[in-house]
């Protein structure tokens, strides 16, 4: 006690000087201040930031002695924390330091101690991440926790996966302990991806509420199709479009296509927002719900880029006139106009690279290193459009019930105690939130007027579209099939490419006539569009073309290797009865079916020998050889 006295006699004897100087308002202005600790700091020898941390301790406590104090000093950087308790100051178990996270009324305090076992698999966890390509640590995080922790701590894992406790090893400390321990080599360490720093919140972005602006733009997928054939061709990347609920950050809809820009794709991207999610992707085998992923309402305002597939003629006929969607198209050299659609593009690429998705590449091919990886890439596993949508609705998933920082912000959500995530944000701003600018027309009008123009056939009831056949199901449907003539007709029709069980026939002044696929060419079309139709056209016919050469071949090689037999005169077939003929198709048959069954043919009879000697003659021989079969076949009629 008198050593810790003497102690703060020492300190406050020290800065004694300092505080006297500081009475005086002037010395206390940034430069007098700082230097006059800095002379103070040299004349004492003494460290600079020690004798000013002293002064402003000495201060913020209230001008207090024991402000002083030394602090107990902590672990040392590089040295296990928390194996064992610290001797003299308290014998009881390990705490864990740090604050503790928020959830802690609701899930029990964090009391998880890291060690130097924990944080040799955090950087094992870092560097096979960043063996596999490029990753953020963000990550590498989940893959720990889902993998090395999982293995050294099965318990709390378990726990944490039941939701009864909280995250034992948070992100903060993820980053913390890899940046401190990890050390990378030059080519693992290329592959760390860190996030760019936020320039700010610009008036730009703002929007009064959900569904009034939309946010709509396209980027050329860092993925590569291939077919599944024997070798496999690359039919190439595909054009993925996105929109994005300026308010809520709600994905409304996300469409991949193998086709160029064009509006045609820009309109089913605007249906597949404002149409059922089941009906649409259940087709494509994309296990989603309107329940998980709700439909989008009809925006008042899209707001896209100056791409040629946004500022065509066809776009502004349809989208301002037709669906009076006002079309706010951003300025030119204006980045940021519609920065919330390329942030998720941005994690969109983020998170397929890191995934692990063989056909993926992470970054644009300009340098040798990137190229080499794009060209490695383009040996896919993914076979189908339907398997890369199913992949990325499963980040669009995730990323509508991700918490988002922009809607933390949001006091208004957080009076009406409604979570941080897009979802919850569309949904309830859609309800509760009054007095937006709100589309003239309804959702049926909509989906109707999305639909794509295309021509089929009409003939004998039947509408004959893309090889396939489709029959009547309304009133209106029956009355056109009805007038139909043998002769087929060529008939104008709207269809919905992405699920095309169904085809409409416009009719002016009542409902359209709906013609629904048979169900044979509904089975031909499960999880196939149209697009992914006419994109695999050649690759059809090419395989096709070698089934049928490949046939061929084997017929002409078969035909050229037979030798024809000699020709050999056959003797007459004898007639005999009805009954002795029945006999002998009776006995040919069972000894086909012992032949087919694998037993030996146990011959009728003993063989009779047949005399050659001179005066017999040939014709009667033949009739008594006659006669005895005839005997034998009745003997062994008779048994049976």
């Amino acid at each position: 006690m008198i050593a810790q006295e003497e102690q703060l006699n020492a300190s406050l004897s020290l800065i004694e000087p300092l505080i006297r100087a500081f009475d005086q308002e002037v010395n206390l202005a940034p430069s007098r201040f700082s230097a006059l600790i800095r002379a103070h700091a040299i004349a004492s020898q003494i460290s600079f930031v020690t004798l000013q941390r002293m002064v402003l301790r000495y201060y913020y406590f209230g001008r207090t002695r024991l402000a002083l104090q030394p602090l107990t000093p902590g672990v040392k950087a590089g040295q296990p924390a928390y194996d064992a308790p610290v001797v003299g100051l308290d014998q009881s178990l390990p705490k864990r330091r740090g604050r503790q996270s928020i959830l802690t009324e609701e899930l029990g305090r964090n009391d998880f101690i890291v060690t130097s076992d924990d944080i040799a698999d955090m950087v094992a966890a870092l560097e096979a991440c960043l063996r596999k390509g490029p990753t953020f640590k963000t990550t590498a995080h989940e893959e720990y926790l889902s993998r090395q922790f999982q293995r050294r701590h099965p318990k709390i894992y378990a726990e944490y996966l039941a939701g009864k406790r909280v995250e034992p090893v948070t992100l903060k400390q993820y980053r913390y302990y890899t940046e401190l321990h990890a050390r990378l080599s030059e080519k693992l360490a290329q592959n760390l991806r860190t996030r760019a720093s936020n320039p700010g919140y610009l008036g730009s972005v703002r929007a009064a509420g959900p569904g009034e602006i939309y946010e709509i733009d396209s980027t050329g997928g860092r993925l590569h199709l291939v077919s599944s054939g024997d070798p496999p061709v690359l039919v190439g990347k595909p054009t993925i479009y996105l929109i994005i609920d300026r308010w809520s950050r709600f994905v409304v809809s996300a469409y991949l296509s193998l086709k160029s820009p064009s509006y045609e794709e820009v309109r089913y991207t605007l249906l597949i927002a404002f149409t059922s999610r089941e009906t649409r992707f259940q087709a494509l085998g994309v296990d989603i719900s309107d329940k998980r992923w709700p439909i989008g309402r009809v925006p008042a305002v899209l707001c896209p880029d100056r791409g040629a597939d946004f500022m065509s003629e066809s776009m502004e006929q349809s989208v301002v006139q037709d669906l009076r969607i006002d079309l706010t198209p951003l300025p030119p050299l204006c980045p940021d106009g519609k920065a919330i659609v390329e942030r998720l593009i941005r994690e969109l690429k983020r998170r397929m690279a890191s995934s692990g998705m063989k056909g993926v590449y992470a970054d644009r091919p300009l340098d040798p290193i990137s190229k080499r990886v794009a060209r490695k890439s383009e040996a896919a596993a993914v076979h189908s459009l339907a398997e890369a949508y199913r992949f990325l609705i499963e980040i669009i998933d995730d990323h509508n019930h991700r918490p988002h920082t922009a809607l933390r912000r949001r006091r208004i959500l957080t009076q009406a105690g409604v979570q941080p995530v897009p979802k919850e944000a569309y949904l309830w701003g859609l309800e509760h939130i009054s007095g937006l600018r709100s589309p003239p027309l309804t959702d049926a009008d909509y989906q109707r007027l999305l639909l794509s123009v295309d021509t089929a056939n009409i003939g004998k009831g039947v509408v004959r579209y893309k090889s396939r056949a489709y029959l009547p199901i309304n009133e209106v449907a029956f009355d056109i099939a009805a007038r139909s003539t043998a002769r087929a007709k060529q008939i104008s029709i709207r269809v919905d490419k992405t699920d095309p069980v169904e085809v409409f026939v416009p009719c002016s002044g009542r409902e359209w006539a709906i013609f629904r696929a048979t169900p044979g060419s509904a089975q031909e079309l499960a999880g196939l569009t149209l697009d992914e139709e006419e994109a695999f056209r050649t690759e059809t016919a090419r395989i096709w073309a070698r089934a049928d050469h490949a046939s061929r071949v084997h017929r002409v090689a078969a035909k050229s290797g037979k030798k024809s037999p000699p020709t050999k005169r056959s003797a007459l077939a004898a007639k005999v009865s009805k009954q002795e003929q029945l006999d002998i198709r009776t006995q040919e048959s069972n000894d086909l079916k012992r032949a087919l069954s694998g037993r030996p043919q146990r011959p009728l009879a003993e063989p009779v020998a047949m005399s050659t000697e001179g005066g017999e003659d040939w014709a009667a021989l033949e009739e008594a050889e006659r006669i005895r079969n005839l005997e034998i076949i009745r003997r062994q009629r008779r048994k049976r």
